[in-house]
């Protein structure tokens, strides 16, 4: 039995019997355990603990709650009472009647009481993992991967796959054995809004596997921990592709995920991230937004590898070390600046120029005729114009006029590169002459029908409309399916009247992709109010030639691509080091400048991200840090901690108080309310850290001038003193930053119910 899961175990436990205990921690805590062995849908051990509570009444209060829900709503209704209990504080009045005698010992599942073989005992091999459901009385499959798991018989403990022939079993490896590496991440995102509309969206996944069980109902419990998932999403044209991104790019990545249970290769995983972006830019090329665009970049933590791909305007940076001793290493630079030569010639070829910085389709009247001639989307347009008449004589006639413009006998005082554009210009003028003519004395009426086509404005559904011949009014979602028909109906009619012209014409496929493309367009949900501002985006240039979305840009001709890269980085787990995801403003910084930047703040993922945020003028600009330190690394040498008699789970701290606009509740020790918003919170967030990092003694007056708290007013030293704070006396996110620092550091920028915090840790 080699491929059996280490993990893998026989159930000797009874089933469908709930049991609720009291357990009692060494930091003198108590929690409620919930545990029940479940069989029906399929056998799983369920095991649910609530918070921590100083009082043991408290938490046998908690198992009272936890019992009740299990029994009238199963897991996920005990799973939401967990999630409750964590922020509720029981009264004195409320746990007057707590008896723990009254706690679920042994309690049958309501539906179960009369059936004895399920109480039996059982011995059965149950598979690790969640996400198994029943296949039949022998074997379990995993829900989300074609992966079988026999129970008993001779091939118990055994994991196989379906094979060729109906009945046919193929033994395979167990599943891979998630391991915890022990390394600590923290992330962390910042933009800024200097002037109009915010066009990033950047968000983080602490836990995937968490967010793929509540979200999703998704199993993913093999894959290595920690892990953790990023994405950063800047706008192009307007911000509506990078908020549909970031609301929906989970959907489309951890399902990815969750399709295998065995060890990921590291390409492999690499290549999920491009194949999330690409099903994220066909569902932004379809929607009411075709139009709109971002650049985008998705990167996952898994253990101790870290993987990212991105498109567009974004590159990824590898910082280690710091203070002067910090360094950078770029992990990946996407293509698409519009400065690049190669990537020049590539949308030069496909129609594009750049016109005050912004990348459009060509436009005929500001090109010479060598480089019109070149350029020209079909050979209609290589010789004449839109509103030329279409025949031999015009034709030739063209010809002779453009030959005389552009033969390279004629060309005097010209460099080598200028002649060679020549000479092809002529080339092409010549085989465009032969191919019309031919095409026009096989079918004039089909020569006339195509050029209609290519010359046919389909991203519009005006244009589109009118190619077609149906009706342009925008319609509702319930008869957008009968309009598609209709205009499908009538483009496959309209392709058969230039077919003909299949063996002569060199932009035939051209011609069919544009009906198509007419097609796409009448489907496309809309609105009367929306269709103009949709429509006004076609006129405005992008600033990168590599992009998720845009697809006038993107269709008939490639003017814009989207072509993801991706690389990755194995974490060691005893060196701390970042990584900075840059977007759009942050991604043309120097490497120089983002060290430089941050070398202060290499455990401060926010202050990190803030900073790089600083250095840029842009309208609308994004970051995210992640910071990947060994466990445990911020606690102090044991020979300079101070000895104190609170115990290892109290702290002293002091801190400063930051308020604005987000933070709603009322707040009993606030000092002040000035108002500001979180960005200008932020913003002086980061210059007073980076003032007390450099001048430490500085904190009182900093903390008396600044801190919204009233612990601000305290005399001297004492400003801004928290005294002993207790692990789990406060917010949970507060208690990260605090107990993790060593004596007399400074935490990043914390945000939490009342504000924004920095901390320094006293004793």
């Amino acid at each position: 039995m080699s491929n059996i899961h280490p993990a893998c175990k026989p159930v000797s436990g009874d089933f469908h019997l709930l049991n609720v205990q009291i357990k009692e921690h060494v930091a003198k805590s108590f929690t409620a355990l919930l545990t029940c062995n479940i069989k029906v849908p399929y056998m799983k051990a369920v095991n649910l603990e609530g918070p921590p509570r100083a009082a043991r009444r408290e938490a046998i209060k908690d198992g009272m709650e936890l019992g009740r829900k299990f029994l009238a709503e199963g897991e996920a209704g005990a799973r939401s009472v967990c999630l409750k209990l964590k922020k509720t504080k029981w009264l004195p009045q409320q746990l007057v009647n707590v008896d723990e005698k009254d706690l679920y010992t042994n309690h049958p599942l309501p539906g179960f009481r009369d059936s004895q073989e399920l109480f039996a005992k059982e011995e059965e091999l149950v598979p690790p993992g969640e996400g198994w459901i029943r296949h039949s009385p022998t074997m379990l499959v995993h829900a989300h991967s074609p992966v079988y798991f026999v129970q008993k018989g001779e091939k118990a403990g055994k994991y196989c796959r379906q094979g060729a022939r109906p009945g046919e079993w193929v033994d395979i490896d167990p599943p891979h054995a998630p391991q915890e590496y022990d390394i600590k991440v923290r992330a962390a995102s910042a933009s800024c809004v200097r002037r109009g509309t915010k066009f990033d969206r950047a968000v983080t996944l602490n836990d995937v596997t968490k967010i793929a069980r509540l979200s999703l109902k998704l199993a993913l419990s093999f894959v290595d921990r920690p892990a953790t998932g990023f994405a950063l999403f800047q706008g192009l044209r307007t911000s509506e592709a990078a908020q549909w991104c970031a609301e929906n790019f989970h959907k489309k990545l951890l399902p990815r995920l969750a399709e295998k249970i065995h060890v990921y290769k590291t390409e492999e995983l690499q290549e999920v991230l491009e194949a999330t972006l690409k099903e994220l830019d066909t569902e932004v090329m379809k929607s009411a937004f075709p139009f709109s665009g971002c650049s985008a970049l998705l990167a996952l933590l898994l253990g101790n590898r870290f993987v990212v791909a991105g498109v567009g305007d974004c590159r990824v940076l590898l910082l280690e070390g710091e203070g002067k001793g910090a360094g950078s290493t770029r992990l990946l630079d996407c293509e698409g600046r519009l400065d690049d030569e190669e990537e020049q010639l590539r949308f030069w070829q496909a129609g594009g120029m750049v016109v005050d910085g912004l990348l459009h389709h060509q436009q005929a009247d500001k090109l010479d005729d060598a480089k019109r001639i070149l350029c020209a989307p079909n050979v209609f347009d290589v010789l004449l114009a839109p509103d030329d008449e279409l025949d031999v004589k015009q034709v030739r006639g063209a010809y002779r006029k453009l030959a005389l413009k552009v033969h390279p006998d004629k060309q005097k005082d010209k460099d080598s590169v200028e002649m060679k554009a020549y000479q092809y210009a002529f080339a092409r003028l010549e085989e465009s002459k032969e191919r019309l003519e031919g095409m026009i004395e096989e079918d004039l009426e089909a020569c006339k029908q195509m050029r209609r086509v290519l010359h046919a404005e389909v991203h519009t559904r005006s244009g589109a409309a009118s190619l077609l011949g149906v009706d342009w009014t925008p319609a509702s979602d319930s008869i957008l399916e009968e309009i598609e028909q209709d205009a499908a109906k009538a483009a496959k009619e309209l392709k058969k009247k230039f077919a003909k012209l299949q063996a002569f014409a060199p932009d035939f496929g051209q011609a069919e992709t544009i009906c198509d493309e007419a097609v796409r367009t009448m489907a496309r949900p809309c609105t009367v109010e929306s269709l103009p501002r949709t429509e006004a985006l076609l006129k405005e240039g992008l600033q990168m030639s590599r992009a998720l979305g845009v697809r006038d840009l993107r269709s008939p001709r490639s003017v814009v691509v989207m072509e993801p890269k991706s690389a990755s980085h194995f974490v060691s787990t005893s060196a701390t080091i970042r990584f900075a995801l840059l977007c759009g403003a942050t991604a043309a910084l120097k490497d120089d400048q983002l060290v430089q930047s941050a070398a202060s703040h290499c455990r401060r993922p926010k202050a990190s991200a803030l900073a790089w945020n600083a250095l840029v003028d842009a309208p609308s600009s994004a970051a995210v840090c992640i910071s990947i330190s060994p466990s445990g690394k911020a606690e102090a040498p044991a020979a300079k901690r101070q000895k104190t008699a609170q115990g290892a789970d109290t702290v002293r701290a002091r801190h400063i108080l930051l308020r604005h606009q987000q933070v709603r509740q009322a707040d009993p020790m606030l000092r002040r309310d000035p108002g500001r918003s979180l960005q200008e919170a932020e913003e002086l967030a980061l210059k007073t850290l980076e003032t007390l990092t450099k001048t430490p003694n500085q904190f009182p007056k900093l903390c008396r001038e600044l801190s919204d708290c009233q612990t601000g007013e305290q005399p001297g030293q004492l400003c801004g003193d928290l005294g002993w704070v207790a692990k789990g006396q406060g917010e949970a996110v507060l208690d990260e930053a605090i107990f993790s620092l060593a004596v007399n550091e400074f935490s990043d920028l914390i945000a939490g119910a009342r504000g924004l915090h920095v901390f320094q840790r006293l004793a």
